[in-house]
């Protein structure tokens, strides 16, 4: 477990020069708790873009707030000579504790630092997000996300959910053509979006878990049209065949004609927004249920008439969708953007 020290471990002060050398440092609320948990259960490596301190330093300064005893390893920029995030930054991380990437996970609050260059290498990489801001990209990287320290023992004891390479080698797996990536690649972005906004309003969702879904709802979209299986169905064994229920859940529950059976149709918050990203993003545009319906009818004529009966529960999900982020389907869209 790779740590970032500024404000993931440590606070950053408005002082100069190294953190040893201030006249007060502070840890980052509920880390002492968190790093003892992990403690003797995984290695626990701090790894830091530091450029004034080398690791005595770094020691120095963790002493201070009690907290150098649990760090097997402090890596810095200083003596690393590179940065976050250049991917050599992570070799040199991983070749001084004799890691691999699949080992690995890195924790930081830097998005593009301790996520995405971590990401790029094959690892691990949980968001430590205090302040709540919305992921600063449409493709949600991370495989796990803490807004307190302290949580993030439990988030490591959770299974991760298929990070967004993997899906994509599922997909390639699958067959995918490049026109069908780029419309999951919206339909994910949006799902996310939607999401997002619910958890900001108290709505109890998991992100990632439609992103994933979003990213996988038309994982048979071919082999199953070859194979004459049913799309969705095919998808969704391959999932629990895996031991992903909640993403074969998604997969299997966001046909447009499920909505009409109480049964088979979207039924978490996840299940839901995939369901209906799908059917407000034609191609890679976000659209009006009107214009995708006119655009899979044309595409699909035989079930036009099935797909208009759809269109009541449809517009039902989408005001619940917009009541619970307190707006209308049209600034919805205007949220959303044309191209998420």
């Amino acid at each position: 477990m790779i740590l970032d020290w500024g404000d993931t471990v440590m606070r950053n002060l408005p002082y100069a020069g190294p953190m040893a050398h201030w006249p007060r440092v502070e840890a980052v609320a509920g880390v002492e708790g968190a790093l003892a948990a992990l403690h003797g259960r995984r290695r626990l490596v701090l790894a830091t873009n530091a450029a004034d301190s080398g690791e005595a330093l770094v020691r120095q300064a963790l002493a201070r707030a009690g907290l150098e005893r649990y760090f097997d390893a402090v890596l810095t920029a200083r003596e690393l000579g590179v940065r976050k995030p250049d991917p050599a930054f992570f070799q040199a991380v991983l070749q001084a504790t004799g890691a691999v990437p699949s080992e690995a996970a890195m924790v930081g609050d830097d998005y593009a630092a301790d996520v995405a260059g971590p990401k790029a290498l094959g690892l691990r990489a949980v968001w430590f997000n205090p302040q709540a801001q919305p992921c600063p990209q449409a493709a949600a990287l991370h495989d796990a996300e803490v807004r307190a320290m302290a949580d993030l023992p439990a988030a490591l004891d959770r299974p991760f959910l298929p990070d967004t390479a993997e899906c994509f080698e599922l997909l390639s797996a699958q067959e995918a053509p490049a026109a069908l990536l780029a419309h999951v690649r919206a339909v994910a972005a949006t799902a996310y979006r939607l999401a997002e906004g619910l958890r900001s309003r108290g709505v109890a969702v998991d992100p990632l878990l439609a992103h994933r879904g979003g990213l996988l709802h038309d994982l048979d979209k071919v082999t199953a049209r070859r194979l004459g299986r049913t799309h969705g169905e095919l998808g969704a064994e391959l999932l629990r065949n895996a031991g992903r229920l909640e993403l074969a859940a998604i997969v299997e529950r966001h046909l447009m004609f499920t909505i009409l059976d109480p049964g088979r149709g979207p039924a978490t918050w996840e299940q839901k927004l995939v369901f209906y990203a799908d059917k407000i993003v034609e191609g890679e545009r976000t659209v009006s249920l009107d214009e995708r319906l006119a655009a899979l009818s044309r595409r699909y004529p035989e079930n036009a008439g099935r797909m208009r009966a759809c269109l009541p529960a449809m517009r039902a999900l989408e005001a619940e969708i917009c009541a619970a982020l307190g707006t209308s389907p049209e600034e919805l869209r205007g949220f959303l953007g044309s191209e998420p």
